[in-house]
């Protein structure tokens, strides 16, 4: 009997032992709450949300983007796949297509590559072209 109380004792202290540990090393940490990183927490760094517009607002404009995110162009439902972009410098952003894909729906955009300012074409599925600057900015 004394030998499986001894037993229990010492499972009991390696359990609240190790309940404290975390992997952050600040201590700061409740136990049970997982300490491996995410996309919008490693390294400190929270994600930024992306810039949405509309293909109305863009027409002749400078519009300013962050490096790293992209510009979301809010077009009407069922017309994802029907636009198509262009930037003269594709190394600072490019465009991305936007379509369904396995029950997901992705709106056409541009995604900020680098630090820089290229002129963008965006075009409608009527084929009307919409010319607009397209700024990359630091964060």
């Amino acid at each position: 009997m004394a030998r499986s109380s001894l037993a229990l004792a010492a499972l009991v202290a390696v359990v609240l032992a190790t309940a404290g540990c975390t992997a952050s090393g600040d201590g700061a940490q409740p136990a049970g709450v997982s300490s491996s990183p995410t996309p919008s927490t490693a390294g400190g760094l929270q994600a930024l949300p992306p810039t949405i517009v509309s293909p109305g607002e863009l027409d002749g404009t400078d519009v300013a983007v962050v490096v790293g995110t992209a510009l979301v162009i809010a077009v009407d439902d069922g017309t994802e796949d029907q636009w198509t972009g262009t930037t003269t410098d594709p190394a600072i952003a490019e465009f991305s297509a936007g379509g369904s894909d396995e029950g997901a729906t992705f709106r056409p955009g541009f995604e900020a590559r680098k630090i820089g300012s290229t002129q963008a074409k965006l075009t409608g599925p009527d084929g009307r072209e919409i010319a607009f600057t397209l700024s990359v900015v630091a964060p």
